[in-house]
């Protein structure tokens, strides 16, 4: 009797334990299934919001960086002459060409809080050159003042928020002495056009601009195909953007480097 009872105990405590067991591994199955959809669902989100946000702002950007590209090479190809004989209308008419394209970083950094642009492939482009274009020896003049003169160009009461016109713009600037005054580390820059160690920085500023534009915009769909102009760069600024642009800030894109001479693309892998 006592055998057969401590059988049927024997019997009952693995199938409760089987059962224990069993719920137990369910219930952590169903959770894992749970935090895997989740989790999945979220990066879904986050890769649509960036790719939404991208195709929005990646249009005008461009075109406010072509524009700078266009002028850059037309100045270069007449040696920066018409600048110097012009001053006045051709400062006004390039200062709002760099506060327009701010403007758009602007606009650009507002409404992308919470996403991450890397999480789109053009994103992650645009930020890489982001990154160079802000970078100590690119930038034309230093961050805080790059994101005031971009708000100064933009609307920021505007919904959606826009980039001014140029005759609002300058109006603006005419009318108010402080925000005119966010404005001279970039008109010191351009009224020293004559030097050549400025016209040299405008020039490597305006190849990242037509790199990004020849990258993000390959088939020139709302772009201008333009031609470089390796003659027109010093030999310190070609190292500039072989060794320090392409080598290190667009490694891992991949871009491609026509802009000093000589076809390379840059890397895969980054230099630290």
């Amino acid at each position: 009797m006592q055998a057969a009872q401590a059988a049927q105990a024997a019997e009952v405590a693995p199938s409760w334990w089987s059962f224990v067991t069993a719920a137990f591994s369910g219930g952590l199955a169903l959770k894992i299934l749970e935090y895997s959809v989740s989790w999945l669902k979220h990066r879904f989100k986050e890769r649509k919001d960036a790719r939404s946000l991208v195709d929005k702002h990646l249009d005008p950007l461009l075109k406010a960086a072509d524009a700078i590209c266009g002028k850059t090479i037309s100045l270069a190809e007449r040696d920066f002459s018409s600048l110097s004989d012009t001053i006045d209308i051709e400062l006004i008419g390039l200062t709002y060409l760099y506060a327009a394209f701010w403007s758009r970083l602007v606009i650009l950094d507002r409404e992308s809080l919470g996403v991450s642009l890397n999480e789109d492939k053009r994103g992650k482009k645009l930020v890489a050159f982001r990154s160079c274009l802000e970078s100590q020896r690119i930038r034309l003049v230093d961050k805080t003042h790059q994101i005031a003169i971009g708000e100064i160009a933009t609307e920021i009461e505007a919904s959606p928020l826009r980039t001014r016109t140029i005759v609002d713009f300058t109006r603006r600037i005419e009318e108010d002495p402080h925000l005119s005054a966010w404005l001279a580390p970039l008109k010191a820059e351009l009224n020293n056009i004559h030097v050549k160690k400025t016209r040299q920085r405008l020039l490597v500023y305006g190849v990242v601009l037509h790199a990004m534009i020849d990258t993000l915009d390959d088939k020139h769909a709302s772009t201008h195909v333009r031609r470089p102009l390796p003659n027109k760069l010093s030999v310190a600024s070609k190292r500039t953007i072989e060794h320090l642009v392409f080598a290190r800030y667009l490694r891992e894109i991949g871009a491609v480097n026509r802009y000093t001479g000589q076809k390379r693309r840059a890397p895969a892998e980054h230099i630290a």
